[in-house]
């Protein structure tokens, strides 16, 4: 089920940004030499009529757009000028480095832009036809051996606020416990009519934090607010991903929370595998918080990622010349290494939790 799920999704989000990358290059007549989704050989290929070749590769763990005359890192001094010197009109009108620094920049910024777009149109689907989740924080299962129960919570527990955070419906509770960073927080139930404060310590399952209580769903749980209202639910929940995940990077870097929290491709498969034994509609809220979630990731400013060319863009227009190549090289390189050692934490942390270390 979990390599069912994520065989699904992480596909699907990618396409969704590619695409945006694609859409936007082929708008400024940027010839398409490929279209993958994932990495390694060709499964199958074809070729349309512009002359992309269109391929589904062996390794579905992200794809790529190869557009003619962009490289994904800067070729060494020198070389760039010796590699267009000999391009005819025609090749330059479609040669990715001839077009407008702006049209470049949209280019670049229409693959996060897209999986926004996308994010934000599943919410609205979703919220518009289902529903928005408003789950009672009421627990109707306390798990053998979890925090909550050394903690004292009970069934029929209202749960009312985390760490100080109030909490109005069950997902406010995985936002709350995030910010705890692991630490004891103080916990706010009622019962029977009563207030009672509880200490509890989170703990850590697969990249989150968790009370290790179970919640009861049921159909009138979820409040249909019509159109404008899903559009607005869909736009509040586009922005808390964003701002949660923001924070939450930022804790990390900050030291106030643990790099343990980061988690790789294992995380990512459990997590979808659940989210689809869950159902179609906890499945398509996953499909947009991870298009939300990668969109945001690649507008981080760190170079090799999308944000990185956009900060490069911006930092050119600002002194309104280009970067020199061996700067740009030495960027590149730094942010490869930066990407490739997140990469290689996050997936340590989900081996370490495999083994129970």
């Amino acid at each position: 089920m979990d390599f069912l799920a994520f065989v699904i999704l992480l596909p699907l989000v990618v396409f969704v940004h590619e695409l945006g990358h694609f859409a936007l290059a082929r708008r400024h007549g940027v010839r398409v030499d490929a279209f993958s989704i994932g990495f390694g050989p060709a499964l199958f290929k074809w070729r349309d009529r512009h002359g992309t070749e269109w391929r589904i590769s062996l390794v579905p763990l992200g794809g790529y757009v190869k557009m003619f005359g962009q490289n994904d890192m800067p070729e060494r001094a020198g070389t760039r000028a010796a590699s267009i010197r000999g391009l005819g009109r025609a090749e330059r009108r479609r040669h990715f480095e001839f077009k407008t620094r702006l049209q470049r920049a949209s280019i670049i910024a229409a693959g996060p832009a897209m999986n926004y777009v996308f994010g934000l149109l599943v919410f609205f689907v979703i919220f518009a036809l289902v529903g928005v989740p408003r789950t009672p924080a009421v627990v109707s299962r306390v798990l053998p051996g979890s925090p909550a129960l050394a903690a004292g919570i009970m069934e029929g527990d209202s749960l009312e606020s985390i760490g100080g955070i109030r909490i109005s419906r069950a997902r406010d509770i995985a936002r709350s416990l995030g910010s705890s960073g692991g630490r004891p927080v103080d916990v706010v139930v009622k019962r029977d009519g009563r207030e009672l404060r509880l200490e509890l310590r989170p703990e850590l399952e697969g990249s989150r934090y968790v009370l290790g209580v179970v919640y009861a769903m049921k159909l009138e749980d979820y409040k249909r607010p019509g159109v404008p209202g899903a559009l607005a639910a869909a736009a509040s929940e586009v922005w808390s991903i964003t701002a949660d995940t923001t924070r939450s990077l930022g804790e990390i870097l900050a030291g106030r929370r643990s790099s343990k929290d980061l988690g790789g491709i294992i995380s990512i498969a459990q997590i979808s595998g659940n989210a689809l034994a869950g159902g179609l509609y906890t499945f398509l809220y996953l499909v947009a918080l991870m298009s939300v979630s990668l969109g945001l990731f690649n507008l981080f400013p760190i170079p090799m990622l999308d944000g990185g060319y956009l900060s490069i863009y911006a930092l050119e227009a600002a002194i309104r010349r280009d970067i020199p190549e061996r700067v740009k090289e030495g960027l590149f390189m730094a942010g490869f290494a930066l990407v490739m050692a997140m990469l290689l934490l996050s997936n340590f942390n989900d081996v370490m939790r495999l083994l129970g270390r």
